[in-house]
Formats: structure tokens, C-alpha cells, sequence
């Protein structure tokens, strides 16, 4: 067990103290002081120096030194104090001051911020290693948890101090509570591997989905029967009419279908047919012959165009190939003329030199033999020049030659071709002509067949017929038109039953998705059922598990109780963790035994932490008698006739 106690503390110009030391010396020690004396600054200085917080656990709280309002510049703002850790003794030191700085230039000294000194037996550090200090003594969280009777239960949050006490008493195993009851024992087959509050929220939202789902049942159920029809017309006595009025209907259609197709009717129309026939007949017998003729002549018409055609697309290839061999011919005629006269400049040149007989160094004249070797070089030089160009333009001419052969024997093989094709495409363009003329002619001749006796005759016994057909229908009309009124009538009857029995077309369907919602109403009640004693059984066993639970964490304290779970008014339970005192809750407590509660659990979480540290008890003039601790206790009483701090030591001497 690790133990702290707090030996010295001294506060300079901290929240209004100038200059206070506190010296406990490790003992039990009771500060007595008026309000606003600086009882709780000394908890708060304390609280600083370590965690750099109040006492309320507040990093924004002042602690300059004030005058009527206004912070006083330039002071060190200074806590220390000593400790005996374990037997061995160790100072903090913390200083907050003000940062001023000169700018270049300028002689006075501007305000910048501020700054922390931090001290470590006297050794300055930098603020990690202060921090890294602290925490080797005991972790922030930990420590606030055993100093302040009132941090538990007025500055935690109620999860974390749930979690806490779980931290403290060990959680249960599921195994322990399914043997707490025999009912609980079917649990396991039910979860199915499954965490307790994640087969509840399964078991809620399954619930929720069949709670509206039955609640709308009854709607849907409504709604159909609401849309069936009362069954007040005899159903068969409907089908029977419309039976019967189809049945007339159809004799109507029958009737009206003999009135139009009557016998005298049919016979004038086949009449007629034979008219048309007889017309198309005639003019058969007399255009066959002639248009015949017409026929053959019109082909060969275009056989022979189409021959004459392609003997012109021969000729003009040979002519194209003609054209394009002369255009060659001509281009190297050119190109012949053009080396020939570079052969005769050539040729002409004649070798000529001018000796130099003086030597370029010295000027002297050069020997004679030297300048005849110069001449006879230069003239072999000019000749095989010569000679080789000549050569050259020789052999140019010899291609062109050979290529200039080669095109007119081209030519001589188009030409004959040209003159066969142009002469065969002549005779085909005279033999169109003729043909076409002869044409012409027997186009002349055919005679119109409605210039004929006989065609003229049918034609007006054909207009006979369409008059006498056409007089039949008028009167097969008026003969209907009561028929079919009659038969619009039926029509109008039958749609109008129809229209009545569709309304109970459905009506059977609708039943059947009646009873369809019926059973599945009854089937998911009895999901529902099931699910209500599954939730039953999990809620039983959160009961038991609470029992268990508040039993064992209630077993490490000695006057503090704690309820980890709250009833609910549907009868659910939800998590909490309220602190009681003899059944009564912690908020209505009195401040003794609050304190007194508060240095219970101080006590408990001692033990478990394995440190005991110095328990600042504010407030103290309400309590007569503090319950025993092993830790050090510094209690803050409120005296008014004690206007500056008084300090009383157990079993030792007092100083103010």
C-alpha cells in the first residue's frame, strides 16, 4: 500500500493568500478560518500544484491576487509543498508569473503572457518532467477520487462511477447468475451465443415490428370488409340476363347481316363481278397482239443500247491509253532535245591554261620542264572529264531511245483496237436508231379497246348493275335501322349488369385475404407471446444479476450502499448508480453524512488502488465525528471567530 502524506504547503499570493505555510507534518490536522479566509484555497493550491486545476476540477479558475477588483501585476504567484511518500520525502514547487517583454526600440515593457516555473526538489524542470513526476506518485483520476469526500459522488459522472464500483467488485459471469433460479437455466438456448442487452434490443425491435404490424391489421381487415358489397342481388338471377340478352344479340347480328346480304343482292354483285370481267376480257382479245409486238421491240431496244454502250466504253479506253502513250512520246522528245544540246556545249569545249611560271615563295621563274608537267596534268584532267560526261549523256539518250520504241509499239497495239470498237459502237448506234423508229411506229398502231363496240356496250351495262346494287342497300338501310337500334339497346343492358356483378367479381379474393390477416394475427400473437417471455426472462435475469452484483460491491463498504439499477414504470430496468446512506439517497443527504459517506468509498477505492493520499474534508464544522480512516485527514471548519487561518494538529500543537 503506497501512502502519502502531506507534510508542508505553503501558498504565496495564491487566490488572495499572500503567504501561508500549512504544516500538517503528516498528521491529522483541523483548519479552522471565517469564510473567504482561504480554507478552500488550501485545497485548491493543493490541487494546482499537482493537476494544475481547482479543487472543483476546473482548469479556468483565477488565482492572482485582486485589489478592488482588479489583478495586481508583476507578483509570482507561488505554491509548495512536501510530501513523505513511502518514508522518503519529496518537494513540488509550481510558480505562475507574468511575462513582459521590451521590444527593440522601445523602452517600455509590454505584457505577453504567462509563464510556469516548475520545481522539483528544488531542481527546475521542464512541465513533462514535473507532469511525469506527478504521475509516478499517483495518476491524476485516481488521486482527485481519494482527496475529495465529495469527487465521487458530485463530480463524476453516474457511468463512470458505475464503472468504477464494477472496476472494484469484479463483474458477474452470466454462468453465476443462470443458477441463481431454475427458470433462468433456458437462457443460454435462447441467447445462443448472444450478449444479454444485444438480445434485448432483437427482442425490442422484433416487438415493435409486431405491435404495428397488428395494429394495422385491424385496419386492413376493416378496410376490405368495408369495400365488399352487401349481398342484396340475386348474382345467378344477373348472369342468367346477360345470357339471355347475348342470345338476342346474336339474332339481331344474324338478322341484320341477312337484310344486307339479301339473295337479289348478292346476285346483282356477282353480276356485276361478271361485267368487270367480261370488260377486262376485251381489252385483253384486242391489245394482245399489238402491245406484244410493243414488247419484243422495247427488249431488243435495250439489248442493243446496252451493246452499243459498252463497245463506246471500249474504244475510249484504247483511246485513253493512245493519249497518255503520245503525252510520254512527247516528253522524252523533250528530254532529247535538251541532252542533245548539252552533247554539243561539251563537245565544243576546248582545253585551255594559264601558267603560272613563278614560284608563290620567292617569285622566281619556275623550270620549264616543272610547268610543261602541270600543263600535261591538267589537260588529261579537262580530257577524262570531258569524255566521262559525254559518256553520260550518251547513255541517257539511248534509255529515252529504247522507251520512245517502247510507247509506239504501245500505240501500234491501242491503235487498231480503237479503230475495230469505234467502228462496232457506229453500227449499234444505227441499229438503236432503227430499232427505235420501228417502235415508235407500232406504238401508233395499237388502238384504244374503249373505242370499241362491244367495250362501250359492257361499260354501260355495268353502271346498270352498280345503280340497281347501290338502290338494294338504301333499302336493306331503312330496313335495319330499327334492328340495330333494338341491338344497342341489348348492348347497353348487358354492360350495365355486367358493371353491377363486378362489384362481387372480388368478393370471394377478399374474403380469402381476410382469413389470410386473421391467421397471421393470431400467428404473430403468439410471437409476440413468446417474445414477452424471452424479454421475461432476460429481465429476471438482470434482476438477479443486480442482486448479485449490488450485494457484492455493497459488501466492500461499510456505511455506503449503491443502487446500480433503477424501476421503471413499465416495469424495465435501467442503469444507474445512486449512492445511499441508510436508504437515503445521497442528494438529500445532510453534509455530515455526506462527508462521512464520501470517506467511506475514500476508503474502499484506498484499498483497491493500493494508495492512500492526504483527504481534504471542506465543510467539516457539520460533522461532530468523522468515521476512521488510515488515510491523513485535513478538515476545513468554518469559524467565525477565527478571522486568519488557525490550524490544530491531532495530538499536537496549533499554529495560525
Amino acid at each position: 500500500m503506497k501512502e502519502v502524506k502531506l507534510l508542508s504547503l505553503t501558498l504565496t499570493n495564491f487566490k488572495g493568500i499572500k503567504n501561508f505555510t500549512f504544516e500538517p507534518g503528516g498528521n491529522n490536522v483541523r483548519v479552522f478560518g471565517d469564510n473567504e479566509t482561504g480554507k478552500t484555497s488550501l485545497f485548491d493550491g493543493f490541487i494546482w500544484l499537482l493537476f494544475n486545476k481547482d479543487s472543483q476540477n476546473k482548469t479556468d479558475f483565477s488565482l492572482k491576487t485582486l485589489i478592488k477588483g482588479k489583478e495586481v501585476n508583476n507578483l509570482n504567484h507561488e505554491v509548495e509543498a512536501s510530501f513523505l511518500i513511502d518514508g522518503s520525502s519529496v518537494t513540488l514547487r509550481k510558480v505562475y508569473k507574468e511575462k513582459w517583454t521590451r521590444k527593440r526600440g522601445s523602452a517600455a515593457q509590454e505584457f505577453t503572457g504567462h509563464e510556469t516555473d516548475y520545481f522539483v526538489d528544488g531542481v527546475p524542470s521542464k512541465k513533462k518532467e514535473y507532469t511525469d513526476h506527478v504521475d509516478s506518485i499517483v495518476q491524476e483520476d485516481v488521486f482527485k477520487l481519494l482527496t475529495s469526500p465529495t469527487f465521487f459522488n458530485e463530480q463524476m459522472k453516474w457511468q463512470d462511477r458505475r464503472a468504477t464500483l464494477l472496476q472494484i467488485c469484479g463483474d458477474i459471469s452470466d454462468d453465476e447468475v443462470f443458477q441463481q433460479k431454475d427458470e433462468l437455466k433456458a437462457l443460454p438456448l435462447i441467447l445462443k451465443g448472444k450478449k444479454i442487452e444485444d438480445y434485448r434490443k432483437i427482442i425490442a425491435a422484433r416487438r415493435k415490428e409486431i405491435n404495428d404490424e397488428l395494429e394495422r391489421i385491424p385496419v386492413r381487415i376493416d378496410e376490405i370488409q368495408k369495400s365488399i358489397p352487401e349481398m342484396d342481388i340475386d348474382v345467378e338471377s344477373l348472369k342468367n340476363q346477360v345470357a339471355k340478352i347475348d342470345e338476342s344479340i346474336d339474332s339481331n347480328v344474324t338478322l341484320i347481316s341477312n337484310i344486307k346480304n339479301g339473295k337479289s343482292l348478292l346476285e346483282k354483285e356477282r353480276d356485276l363481278q361478271q361485267v368487270e370481267n367480261d370488260l377486262l376480257n376485251l381489252q385483253r382479245a384486242y391489245e394482245s397482239d399489238s402491245k406484244e409486238k410493243v414488247y419484243q421491240l422495247r427488249a431488243k431496244l435495250q439489248e442493243e443500247q446496252s451493246n452499243a454502250q459498252h463497245f463506246k466504253r471500249k474504244a475510249s479506253e484504247h483511246k485513253q491509253a493512245i493519249d497518255y502513250a503520245n503525252n510520254s512520246m512527247a516528253a522524252h522528245d523533250k528530254d532529247r532535245s535538251r541532252l542533245l544540246e548539252e552533247w554539243n556545249r561539251l563537245n565544243a569545249l576546248s582545253f585551255t591554261h594559264q601558267d603560272k611560271c613563278e614560284c608563290p615563295a620567292c617569285g622566281q621563274a619556275l623550270p620549264e620542264e616543272q610547268v610543261n608537267a602541270v600543263r600535261t596534268k591538267a589537260l588529261e584532267q579537262f580530257n577524262k572529264d570531258k569524255s566521262e560526261k559525254l559518256l553520260t549523256i550518251d547513255t541517257q539518250g539511248k534509255g529515252i531511245k529504247e522507251k520512245k520504241i517502247s510507247i509506239q509499239n504501245d500505240i501500234d497495239k491501242h491503235q487498231p483496237e480503237l479503230g475495230k470498237f469505234t467502228a462496232q459502237a457506229s453500227e449499234k448506234e444505227q441499229l438503236v436508231s432503227k430499232i427505235a423508229e420501228q417502235l415508235k411506229k407500232q406504238e401508233g398502231s395499237i388502238k384504244d379497246v374503249s373505242e370499241s363496240a362491244d367495250y362501250q356496250a359492257k361499260l354501260v351495262e355495268k353502271q346498270k348493275v352498280v345503280s340497281e346494287i347501290q338502290e338494294l342497300k338504301e333499302r336493306a338501310l331503312e330496313s335495319t335501322r330499327s334492328v340495330e337500334q333494338e341491338l344497342n339497346d341489348l348492348k347497353a343492358q348487358k354492360t350495365t349488369i355486367q358493371v353491377e356483378l363486378a362489384r362481387f367479381a372480388n368478393v370471394d379474393s377478399l374474403n380469402n385475404r381476410i382469413t389470410e390477416l386473421t391467421d397471421q394475427e393470431s400467428l404473430l400473437a403468439g410471437e409476440f407471446e413468446k417474445l414477452e417471455h424471452q424479454l421475461y426472462l432476460t429481465e429476471q435475469f438482470i434482476r438477479a444479476k443486480v442482486e448479485l452484483l449490488e450485494e457484492r460491491i455493497n459488501a466492500k463498504f461499510e456505511f455506503a450502499r449503491f443502487k446500480m439499477f433503477a424501476e421503471q414504470i413499465n416495469g424495465g430496468l435501467q442503469e444507474v448508480c445512486d449512492t445511499t446512506y441508510k436508504g437515503v439517497p445521497f442528494s438529500s443527504l445532510n453534509n455530515a453524512a455526506r462527508i462521512n459517506t464520501g470517506i467511506d468509498i475514500i476508503n474502499t477505492l484506498s484499498k483497491h488502488y493500493g494508495i492512500r493520499a492526504p483527504i481534504f474534508v471542506d465543510n467539516a464544522e457539520a460533522v461532530t465525528k468523522l468515521i476512521d480512516s488510515d488515510s491523513q485527514l485535513i478538515s476545513l471548519v468554518v469559524s467565525e471567530k477565527d478571522k486568519a487561518l488557525r490550524v490544530e494538529i491531532e495530538g499536537g500543537n496549533n499554529n495560525e
